[in-house]
């Protein structure tokens, strides 16, 4: 049996076919950009930066993201765009993959577990986003033990599985995952991470589908890429420039039920992912994040994907 339990590597004796299906989410959050900034260093990719965001061009960039979500709404790939305020103060909140992790529960009931943020002014973020999820009839989890965990930056599903991977080593603790595994009821391989380059799981490790996976193979210990290796059959190791300058692992992949329905946005300037990535979804879209990677992040930490019911307290970006 598949255990719901925090696997190292070396323990893990299933396949991904071993666990039970799941629904991905159809809705996309995503919290606005006007305050963010770079005002300290929380990563390699924020030395020299401090008050060099040009703000109205990462305004821009969020739009252009924004948009072509909605256009991906229009098309019905996905069911709804929807979007929170950020805060004056948090200058991070605007990657809002890092503060939460939502899930639904074997009888339907929707929980959201929120982090525990490394760094403490980013710890602030989580009340805002908590409110989100109390609005929309999520339970929320707060983790009792002492660890850190940075969210979906850090823990990402096995698509269409109860199967969660969990990245650690720089923001995230291994030991959280044992609590999370029992939380979610499901089982977690974890994935050491040794690259400062690659200080979440969202920047090195991006599954295109059920059996397919881009990866920057110099993220991870030779433990933790066999496993990947044997968890899917197709494992394509970028090149590490299009990993750290372009941030292509970090694309937003649309999961479908098949290729025709799914859609991927990707920093643009990544031929070699570019081309992997036009073999797996039907739609894949070029878009400028150049901004945001002052900070370290890309498309996929500026976008959560949640279940959710509709709310008066939420607006929508339409």
């Amino acid at each position: 049996p598949v255990f719901a339990k925090a696997y190292n590597p070396s323990e893990v004796h299933f396949m991904s076919d071993d666990c039970e299906n799941r629904n991905e989410p159809r809705k996309v959050l995503m919290c606005t950009s006007e305050h963010f900034s770079i005002i300290d260093v929380k990563n390699i990719y924020m030395q020299g930066q401090k008050g060099n965001v040009n703000v109205d061009r990462a305004n821009v960039q969020w739009d252009a993201i924004r948009n072509s979500k909605k256009k991906k709404k229009n098309q019905k790939i996905i069911d709804d765009v929807l979007v929170i305020d950020g805060i004056e103060g948090m200058e991070d909140m605007v990657f809002i993959a890092n503060q939460s992790f939502p899930w639904v529960m074997w009888n339907g009931e929707k929980i959201a577990i929120m982090s525990r943020m490394r760094h403490e002014n980013r710890q602030n973020e989580i009340p805002y986003v908590e409110d989100f999820y109390k609005d929309h009839g999520y339970k929320i989890v707060e983790l009792q033990s002492k660890y850190h965990f940075e969210g979906m930056g850090d823990m990402i599903a096995h698509p269409g599985k109860r199967l969660l991977y969990g990245g650690y080593g720089f923001r995230t603790d291994r030991a959280a995952y044992d609590e999370i595994a029992r939380i979610v009821d499901a089982p977690i391989i974890t994935l050491e991470l040794i690259s400062e380059h690659h200080y979440h799981l969202d920047t090195c490790f991006l599954p295109l589908n059920h059996s397919e996976v881009l990866i920057a193979p110099d993220a991870f210990t030779p433990e933790s890429l066999n496993i990947i290796r044997r968890m899917f059959e197709g494992v394509y190791e970028i090149p590490e420039e299009e990993a750290i300058e372009g941030f292509a692992c970090n694309a937003h992949m649309i999961y479908g039920q098949n290729k025709n329905s799914s859609a991927a946005l990707v920093q643009r300037g990544n031929p070699v992912s570019l081309n992997i990535l036009q073999q797996s979804a039907a739609q894949v879209l070029e878009i400028d994040t150049t901004e945001f990677i002052k900070s370290g992040g890309s498309v996929f930490c500026l976008k959560m994907m949640v279940y959710y019911q509709e709310s008066r307290f939420c607006r929508t970006s339409l």
